[in-house]
């Protein structure tokens, strides 16, 4: 049996009780749920599913359920870009040759979603073709954006109608490698340092292999953040986005703490991470490996 992970992120972070009920729909038989991360400014709960494909398939189907009936994206607020009540569904081969069962899987999701009533955007490796694998392309302008784009015809969904679903919004589902979330903290409230950092930490900008980053205010800390996510973990390790944010930082603004977004696999986390990466709780539940 080939197990997976799967990473599905839904468009709430503050309210507990939809939180609550979106994570039992998620924990299917056969679907262990190995972390749940939310965050209030985000307005965004990152999931961390292990089970073999067709259990995730169900588990996602469920999630997918309970996120549309209970979160209305016309009235959603947070600084983290989203499209939909489930927003995006990744399914991640926890080795390198498991790739086509984490495609088969996000096919079979795909067809389960939009059977719910949910157009259906596939990405990365369960692209339809490699005009259509980058998540960016398929977030691009948003969702009103989006929706004017599927009418037109010039970005039809994969699965699906091709309109937004009318409280779930659309999904993304995809097929990739492992990816690592990790939020750099500021020691200022100024969103443009945010922006500055997060503009040249970027692969698109120059920056570090496999590091896509975006700057954010924090209204509940009054802090600026950077939010990275890291996408070639054998390229790049977290150390080196802390060490070249640091060279970044102009006077007066440093990183002064980190946090890992869901889980992050053991060959990222140097030896002496919490220190070193500046993350305070830093354990071992927060390793991939400790729970396989």
């Amino acid at each position: 049996m080939v197990r997976l992970e799967c990473v599905p992120n839904i468009s709430e972070g503050r309210r507990r009780d939809v939180i609550d009920a979106c994570v039992e729909a998620a924990s299917t038989p056969g679907v262990r749920v190995l972390d749940v991360s939310s965050d209030p400014d985000h307005n965004r709960t990152v999931l961390t599913l292990l089970g073999a494909g067709g259990d995730l398939v169900r588990a996602v189907t469920a999630l997918a359920g309970a996120a549309i009936e209970r979160i209305d994206v016309a009235g959603h607020s947070g600084v983290h870009p989203f499209l939909g009540a489930l927003d995006v569904a990744p399914f991640v081969p926890l080795e390198a040759q498991q790739m086509p069962a984490a495609v088969d899987a996000a096919l079979r999701a795909a067809d389960e979603l939009a059977a719910l009533g949910l157009p259906v955007f596939l990405y990365g490796e369960a692209a339809s073709n490699a005009g259509r694998a980058a998540l960016a392309d398929h977030r691009r302008g948003g969702l009103a954006r989006l929706g004017e784009r599927m009418a037109s015809g010039e970005w039809p969904p994969d699965r699906g109608l091709s309109r937004p679903h009318t409280t779930g919004g659309v999904v993304c589902i995809g097929a990739r490698k492992p990816l690592v979330a990790f939020n750099l903290l500021l020691d200022t409230d100024q969103l443009v340092a945010a922006k500055r950092i997060a503009s040249a930490l970027r692969e698109s900008g120059g920056g570090l292999p496999g590091v896509r980053a975006l700057g954010f205010f924090l209204e509940s800390r009054q802090q600026a953040q950077v939010s990275v996510n890291l996408t070639d973990c054998d390229r790049t390790s977290l150390l080196d986005v802390v060490h070249r944010a640091d060279e970044l930082a102009a006077a007066g603004v440093r990183v002064v703490e980190t946090e890992l977004v869901g889980l992050a696999p053991r060959r990222v986390v140097p030896e002496g991470g919490a220190e070193a990466l500046r993350l305070p709780g830093l354990s071992e539940r927060q390793i991939l490996e400790s729970h396989l």
